[in-house]
């Protein structure tokens, strides 16, 4: 119920209150195989956090996290890692990122510290409809899970954070590959 009605509010409010992601230089993706894209409906995709246990702090669990899968698919960190801290009875925390074009693929990463037992993303697209969701019950939300969210339309997205379930900090940063999948940027 709270979920419901978090997105009934989150939609009245959708463009109040967001901030941009803090932007990131990017830099080349490894070139050690990772960029393997043959399983974007799992695989790959999915079993780099297969066996991923948080260990309570926030952003040194975004960086093992994002390290094990962050470069599948020939994709680099887009935004810089972004903290905040959140309780249940809190509003969502909205942030919004850039996507330059059609075809452009990402995958957003978080985790919550200790404290934080459910942490839910939303993703809006440019008019406020819901894009992708998270929908598992733990700290460390991947979305979405089994492959890339590859965008039709270029423009401003919103990602919404919300601790369901405890309260703490969470540390979030998004991933992409502005080429598209198995291309990457020279």
């Amino acid at each position: 119920m709270r979920r419901l009605l978090l997105l009934c509010a989150a939609a009245t409010l959708v463009a109040c209150g967001a901030r941009t992601f803090e932007s990131r230089a990017t830099t080349p993706p490894p070139e050690d195989g990772a960029d393997d894209v043959s399983a974007a409906g799992g695989g790959t995709w999915s079993e780099c956090y297969a066996g991923f246990a948080p260990t309570g702090n926030a952003r040194s669990d975004l960086g093992r996290l994002t390290r094990a899968c962050g470069p599948t698919g020939g994709m680099r960190a887009i935004t810089a890692v972004t903290e905040a801290t959140q309780q249940e009875s809190d509003p969502v925390d909205r942030y919004t990122f850039f996507v330059p074009k059609a075809g452009a693929c990402y995958r957003v990463y978080a985790v919550g510290e200790r404290t934080v037992s459910d942490l839910d993303l939303l993703v809006r697209g440019p008019t406020g409809e819901d894009v992708a969701a998270d929908l598992t019950n733990d700290p460390f939300p991947v979305l979405p899970p089994r492959g890339p969210l590859c965008f039709e339309v270029p423009g401003v997205y919103m990602l919404e954070v919300s601790v369901f379930r405890g309260q703490g900090k969470y540390a979030i940063q998004v991933w992409g590959n502005t080429d598209g999948l198995g291309q990457t940027t020279p």
